[in-house]
């Protein structure tokens, strides 16, 4: 995800209030998939709540920060025409590029992942 207008807040006290809007207005790029638990996808007709945007390291020129997000979850019961829904919740990590706009995401399980193999940073979700 890029997001160009991004670097005019940078150094804005509130940055994180910016991004909170920002991912709202492009929630269908959000990697909820990778939150769904029972094989389902997420819902498109159900809105997605997003909180607690937080930058947690502002240092270098990929800062990395996280957010809270809940959303439903849709699958098929065995047939075409039963659906069921599952609240679902979460937090997402990302990096963003401050230089380029760039933002990157990964899943709950990032800090265990990147504590124990701390290489390149994130391949920006597509």
């Amino acid at each position: 995800m890029i997001i160009p207008e991004i670097l005019e807040y940078i150094e804005d006290a509130d940055l994180e209030d910016w991004l909170t809007a920002a991912f709202i207005e492009r929630e269908q790029e959000l990697p909820l998939q990778a939150l769904c638990t029972n094989g389902g996808y997420p819902s498109a007709s159900r809105a997605v709540d997003i909180w607690m945007v937080e930058i947690t390291d502002r240092t270098g020129k990929v800062w990395s920060g996280k957010f809270n997000v809940e959303f439903f979850e849709e699958s098929k019961n065995g047939s075409a025409t039963e659906h069921r829904s599952e609240h679902q919740s979460g937090e997402l990590f990302f990096t963003l590029d401050t230089e380029t706009a760039q933002i990157g995401f990964v899943t709950d399980a990032w800090p265990a992942v990147h504590s124990q193999n701390p290489g390149p940073e994130l391949v920006p979700a597509q």
